[in-house]
């Protein structure tokens, strides 16, 4: 990686104080001998002179906010601890009843189709059932799928990223069917008044999420970074994330700088790494790129920078990470990934319908976090996996069904 250049003094500014005095070439071959020593050795001291100056005009730009600096290097030191518990923590002292029908909605991409799976080794523990009807994420379609839960008898609905605009109906009409409604990472407001039983991965509880990752740039680059967040602005889950890494940025550097950079989602899975490297010769002091979402942008983009030559110069960190992403990671390609734990969100709504099912309070927590590194990162990532190893064993034991 190459640092960012920094201005030297001129040379102008440095004046050697020692007169020089040119002798005549008609005096004697004496006099000759010593003027041109003496011009020699003024040459030397003036060179001497300018590479002083120079040196302390280094020393000058290059300054480093060191408390910045020190504080960037004790979150990442905090952040790169891989946590040990789950983020919910009172156990259910009632009984819970078994035999409920759930429908999970997925929305038509990988990412939700994985859920599927983790929710109903989840419900089956509790002896519910989970119904996994895939759309292709359309409104019309998910709308469908909910009413049809509703006909068909589900207790409850889970929906990742329910909008509640665009489902209001639907929610509404299972609230009067008296079938839950469950989400994860979404803007509403659980509550009666959105008719949502519960949010989590919420848009406020995922915002040390660009603090870690501002946190790592500023550490990695020893304080001189300039980087560029790379957004999806279609996401507006995201905008909270984008906001803390400009932030922390701030926070842990004064001297470094944050551009903005947004993709359409017309570009995602096409040109989206060219819109980056275009950015990356349009600016070309950066030397940090930020994904809001690794999995949908950081696709084929060490590829990219490769083949434009700034693969030794600029570096990647991100949310998320699919398992092409952390190839990148442990091959050195990718700096750094804050994953996306997508058991604690499967498991923390299946324990929000737990509690609600056995008249107990929820509990409104997020999942954990982790910033994870090329020597730090699980040994199999072909496939999404917990931050905290034992997230079955620490849930179930709150269920009491260990």
């Amino acid at each position: 990686m190459t640092p960012p250049p920094f201005p030297h003094e001129r040379l102008g500014t440095c004046k050697p104080t020692q007169k020089v005095r040119i002798m005549s070439a008609h005096r004697p071959r004496t006099e000759r001998r010593a003027t041109w020593v003496a011009t020699a050795v003024s040459a030397v001291v003036l060179l001497l002179l300018a590479s002083a100056c120079g040196t302390k005009s280094d020393a000058t730009s290059s300054s480093v906010d060191d408390a910045g600096l020190k504080a960037a290097k004790a979150t990442v030191a905090k952040a790169a601890v891989r946590p040990t518990t789950i983020s919910v923590s009172t156990p259910i002292d009632k009984p819970i009843p078994s035999g409920k029908k759930i429908t999970f909605v997925s929305c038509g991409v990988e990412a939700c189709a994985i859920q599927g799976p983790i929710l109903a080794a989840a419900a089956a523990h509790l002896g519910w059932t989970v119904d996994q009807v895939a759309t292709d994420g359309s409104p019309e379609k998910v709308q469908g799928a909910i009413e049809s839960a509703i006909r068909n008898g589900s207790n409850a609905v889970i929906l990742n990223a329910a909008d509640k605009d665009a489902y209001a109906k639907q929610i509404a009409d299972a609230n009067k069917a008296g079938v839950e409604f469950v989400t994860c990472c979404s803007l509403a407001t659980a509550g009666s008044s959105s008719g949502i039983l519960y949010n989590t991965a919420t848009s406020d509880q995922n915002a040390p999420i660009g603090d870690y990752l501002a946190a790592e740039v500023v550490s990695d680059s020893g304080g001189k970074a300039n980087a560029v967040y790379v957004n999806i602005s279609a996401f507006r889950i995201l905008a909270k994330v984008g906001e803390t890494f400009t932030a922390g940025m701030k926070k842990y550097c004064s001297t470094c700088t944050v551009g903005n950079l947004d993709i359409p989602l017309t570009s995602l899975g096409k040109d989206a790494p060219d819109r980056i490297v275009s950015y990356l010769r349009s600016h070309p002091k950066v030397n940090y790129i930020a994904l809001s979402v690794s999995d949908a942008l950081g696709s084929g983009l060490p590829a990219a920078l490769k083949a434009a030559g700034l693969a030794d110069k600029v570096k990647i960190v991100g949310q998320g990470g699919g398992s092409q992403n952390f190839s990148d990671l442990k091959a050195g390609a990718i700096e750094s990934l804050v994953p996306t734990d997508t058991y604690a969100y499967d498991y923390l709504m299946i324990d929000a319908l737990a509690r609600k099912w056995a008249g107990v309070p929820l509990e409104a927590t997020g999942p954990q976090f982790w910033l994870v590194k090329k020597d730090t990162a699980p040994a199999d990532t072909s496939k999404p996996f917990p931050l905290v190893t034992d997230t079955d064993a620490q849930f179930t034991k709150l269920w009491g069904k260990s």
